[in-house]
């Protein structure tokens, strides 16, 4: 999922034509989605991190 969001925000940055005056959308997309991204490995390590924990608690 990660991976994805921001191989999407990658593709859109290099796609948008920067002449248009509409390029401003494209890179706010790419910036949503790269934060999006951003978010969710965060709370994926948090998360991870605290299975951990608990595993080597019980053991």
């Amino acid at each position: 999922m990660c991976l994805v969001c921001i191989a999407f925000a990658s593709w859109v940055l290099k796609t948008a034509n920067p002449q248009v005056g509409d390029a401003w959308k494209a890179v706010l997309l790419a910036n949503v989605s790269a934060l999006s991204a951003i978010r969710y490995l965060r709370k994926y390590v948090k998360d991870t991190a605290a299975s951990e924990d608990i595993l080597h608690v019980d053991s």
